[in-house]
């Protein structure tokens, strides 16, 4: 039996799994029918894996690049307030790694220019490309936020992330694009003579184009971009003859639902205007973080990813590194939100915009400490009985995620947003995620190994579910998800632990 000894991932942000496989089986994706064995998948294993919660972008990509979940590796979202100052000396700071209402530019530029998220990363949480070169695997990774220990890594040029992301009209950069630059800087790599053991290729552009059109429009660039750019790929690999042995594995962080592109449904706290979540915490007597770089001199930060929203509470008689206070400094803002979203007090465009307010008593409890869900009046029930009683929702494995996120990282509160009707947090688009429903939450996992035979196919199928099975028992009987992606792949090729 031929066992795999080289990998490549393909990381297509935002792609929903049900969209991936219906134009599989539509025989729309005749490249990726190479590598998955035609619409049958027949040299392919799928997993029905589930993003993070918030399913977001550096929180799932994360966790797709070290295995581990959100509460582990420390990275809780696109934005986040490291509370207790990790990588800023002690001293607190906010994060914004994609920008955000707080205008965080400096974080989104140095995300690719001194690798901000890999730097965020947890230290006792060895990335793939550290993991590989502990087994002797050479590693490069294209347009990729986190390539901590990669050999190469070539992150998209400052004008290229501007151009794409904030660039309008002649200035802007159309999402197929972008997503065509990085294969080209790929392709170059290969036609240079490199030959990394690992690599991944990393495209952008699909959840982009879904944000600005919604997700009805990602069939059509995944067959029409994404598709033949992966055939590109291929072509450059048989050329420089590495897909002999190679492992594919095809993943996607999180999916997307459809929402209301207008300011009634994006709950924001923009600068100077749109500050309707300020109104909440001044009429409590607090300062919200809602001028940038104010943090932390201010009582409260709320970082805002998609469908849930953190929200940080300073110790009104200590620092920003104590726990704040249950009682005195959480159950009052829970209540007020709680008055805001069911009677619009403090702010009456946000009434019936939340659809579950959580809180913790990290006072007593720690930063691990349990979410409840806060039912007014001071009245808690746990998440998974919530969740249980209420299968209107929508949500998937909501109790197993929020639990697997919490750290000092997250939220004091968090504020799901009332998605099912359109609200979300952050700027108006016509395609959200983060939240915990189907939509936004179903990812791609594929494992794929074109160059095998039957038993190949076997052993490889058998190995990821057994692996995957076995620490989903582990972990509290939680549903697969993105961060199971690792630990298969490292089953897969023989791969020892990092010490």
């Amino acid at each position: 039996m031929q066992k795999p000894n080289r990998l490549v991932v393909i990381d297509i942000d935002g792609l929903r799994r049900d969209v991936f496989r219906a134009a599989l089986e539509a025989g729309e994706l005749p490249n990726i029918e190479h590598i998955v064995g035609g619409r049958e998948g027949r040299k392919a294993c799928h997993v029905d894996a589930l993003s993070t919660a918030p399913s977001i972008t550096f929180a799932a990509q994360a966790s797709i690049f070290t295995g581990q979940h959100p509460g582990t590796h420390g990275i809780p979202g696109n934005e986040t307030f490291d509370r207790l100052g990790r990588i800023s000396g002690g001293k607190p700071r906010h994060l914004g790694f994609d920008v955000g209402d707080t205008l965080a530019v400096d974080d989104a530029v140095r995300v690719f220019t001194d690798g901000l998220a890999s730097q965020f990363l947890s230290a006792d949480t060895p990335t793939l490309y550290e993991i590989g070169a502990a087994n002797g695997l050479t590693s490069a990774v294209a347009y990729h936020m986190i390539a901590r220990g990669a050999d190469s890594w070539f992150p998209p040029g400052i004008a290229e992330i501007a151009r794409f992301t904030k660039g309008k009209g002649a200035l802007g950069m159309e999402a197929g694009a972008y997503d065509g630059g990085m294969l080209d800087d790929l392709i170059d790599y290969l036609d240079a003579g490199h030959r990394p053991d690992l690599l991944t290729a990393y495209f952008m552009g699909l959840d982009h184009h879904s944000h600005a059109h919604g997700p009805a429009s990602q069939r059509d660039y995944l067959r029409d971009v994404i598709d033949p750019q992966v055939g590109r790929l291929l072509s450059a690999l048989a050329r420089h003859r590495m897909l002999t042995n190679l492992l594919f594995v095809l993943v996607s962080d999180h999916g997307q639902i459809s929402v209301i592109p207008d300011d009634r449904h994006s709950i924001r706290i923009g600068f100077p205007f749109d500050r309707e979540l300020s109104h909440v915490f001044e009429a409590l007597g607090l300062d919200l973080h809602d001028v940038p770089g104010e943090a932390p001199a201010c009582d409260a930060v709320v970082a805002l990813n998609g469908g849930l929203a953190h929200v940080y509470l300073q110790h009104r008689q200590g620092r920003w590194a104590d726990p704040p206070r249950y009682k005195e400094d959480v159950i009052p803002v829970a209540e007020a939100f709680t008055q805001m979203n069911e009677h619009g007090a403090y702010e009456s465009s946000l009434q019936s915009s939340l659809e579950m307010i959580l809180v913790r008593d990290a006072e007593h409890e720690g930063w691990q400490a349990a979410y409840r869900v806060y039912l007014g009046n001071g009245r808690t029930q746990p998440l998974a009985d919530y969740v249980a009683a209420h299968p209107e929702l929508g949500y998937v494995d909501a109790a197993n995620r929020i639990r697997l996120a919490g750290s000092a990282m997250t939220g004091d509160l968090i504020l799901a947003a009332n998605g099912r009707e359109g609200f979300y947090f952050g700027a108006p688009l016509k395609g959200v995620h983060g939240g915990l429903y189907h939509g936004d939450s179903e990812a791609v996992l594929t494992f794929a190994y074109p160059s095998s035979g039957a038993e190949e196919i076997a052993w490889m199928q058998e190995t990821v579910h057994a692996t995957i099975g076995d620490r989903c028992a582990d972990e509290g009987g939680r549903q697969p998800s993105v961060a199971d992606m690792l630990p298969a792949t490292s089953a897969l090729l023989g791969f020892q632990p990092k010490t």
